[in-house]
């Protein structure tokens, strides 16, 4: 991008930085006893980040869309600059050294300060709303976050929404999502996380299967969830409590799951606040959840200062908390409350 593309303030900053870098290389090479400066590359700070963030060259490589002997070179490289070793392997793993933590950190300094400049510089609002991107659970927003939806663009005008349907880890690390939204609790990572909910699930069959006196879990065909889903309570339920030889079909979650309990196919775990929706289902495992997983918002600690990202954090915080007792299938008028005006 040439400097004519950049705002004034951008063209300014750039030019004292490479004066200032200029100005320091010159004394650290010429003054006695000064250790000279080193030149370091902000790719091989990603490379960094991404390795120990990922702990593996394969994942970080992948995160990256490099080459894994880019990376591996990469890190050689910064190694032999620093005089030091980054990162000790076990295995496949690879854990980083005392050293190595120094330059994580400070590579996320940089990061985090290069991100809000460029939000602070970049966004005009003549040029059109900010983008605010959120990486979100797919169901989450078929089963809930859809309508809230529709209001959203009159109280927030200058604001353009972007869902991003996945349930991937370090999205936020990547920059490729401004706000997560997870039923797992991070284990690690930068980002400050917040607990927003309690989503609950239950047992659900179309009414055309029932038959008076049938055992639901043992005598009605069901719909379990596919292998790749085993780490899922909602998978270990099934597994659990119903005969295999009664799971007719699986299904690797999300929508399609829901559409083919809603279509009449099999008895099946489903949210709450969504299998409470839908009028042709029937909620059998009585009025409390059989499963409560916990709903995690995501945020990386200087995106909180970005005034469109905080609209949507706070809007986010809003939506849920007022509608509790729906997420969570307590709800004592669900079906009504849930298609209530806003």
């Amino acid at each position: 991008m040439g400097q004519a593309a950049l705002p004034l303030q951008l063209i300014v900053l750039q030019n004292r930085l490479a004066n200032l870098q200029s100005v320091v290389w010159t004394a650290g090479n010429n003054v006695p006893g000064v250790t000279p400066m080193i030149d370091l590359d902000w790719d091989d700070l990603r490379h960094v980040l991404a390795l120990v963030q990922h702990q593996t060259m394969a994942g970080a490589a992948e995160a990256l869309r490099v080459h894994q002997t880019t990376l591996s070179r990469r890190i050689a490289g910064l190694e032999r600059r620093l005089d030091t070793r980054l990162f000790d392997r076990s295995g496949t793993r690879l854990a980083p050294t005392r050293q190595g933590m120094i330059v994580f950190r400070r590579a996320q300094e940089m990061e985090s300060a290069s991100r809000a400049l460029r939000d602070d510089l970049s966004h005009d609002p003549e040029q059109g709303p900010a983008i605010v991107k959120l990486s979100v659970i797919q169901t989450f927003v078929t089963g809930f976050l859809f309508r809230h939806l529709p209001a959203f663009p009159e109280r927030f005008p200058n604001i353009q929404l972007e869902l991003i349907c996945e349930n991937r880890e370090s999205v936020l690390e990547q920059r490729e999502a401004d706000i997560a939204i997870r039923y797992v609790r991070p284990a690690r990572g930068p980002s400050t996380v917040r607990k927003i909910g309690e989503l609950g699930s239950a047992v659900y069959a179309h009414k055309s299967l029932l038959r008076s006196g049938a055992d639901w879990q043992k005598e009605l065909p069901w719909i379990g969830f596919a292998q790749v889903a085993d780490r899922w309570p909602e998978f270990e339920w099934i597994a659990s409590n119903v005969p295999r030889e009664h799971v007719t079909i699986t299904v690797n979650g999300g929508p399609a799951y829901s559409e083919v309990v809603t279509r009449g196919n099999g008895v099946g775990l489903m949210t709450c606040v969504e299998g409470d929706a839908r009028p042709e289902l029937k909620r059998l495992s009585g009025p409390k959840p059989l499963i409560v997983r916990e709903i995690w918002l995501l945020v990386l600690p200087e995106q909180r200062r970005n005034t469109a990202v905080r609209k949507v954090l706070d809007w986010l915080i809003s939506v849920t908390r007022r509608e509790a007792g729906l997420l969570l299938g307590t709800s004592t008028s669900t079906r009504n409350a849930f298609f209530a005006p806003e």
